[in-house]
């Protein structure tokens, strides 16, 4: 398994706006990745175009620490439900 950061253009900030958000993923490959990251809840989807920006490989401790930015994001944590 390979580490990843994913930056993924999300919705849910208002009407016709965006935020780019990391996220981080173990995965066996690049693709596997990208269609983690494509697949998240909030994610921006128009017209069937993706909302992955930028796939980038990384080490274990920047995806540690990516993790745990993730539990402390307040966007991440609001539950829209």
């Amino acid at each position: 398994m390979s580490y990843y950061k994913v930056l993924i253009s999300c919705g849910h900030v208002g009407n016709s706006k965006e935020i780019t958000i990391a996220r981080y993923f173990k995965a066996k490959n690049i693709i596997e990745a990208f269609e983690s990251g494509n697949r998240m809840p909030r994610a921006k989807r128009k017209h069937s175009y993706t909302s992955v920006l930028l796939v980038k490989p990384i080490d274990e401790t920047s995806y540690i620490d990516g993790k745990f930015q993730e539990r402390t994001n307040s966007y991440l944590t609001i539950n829209l439900g």
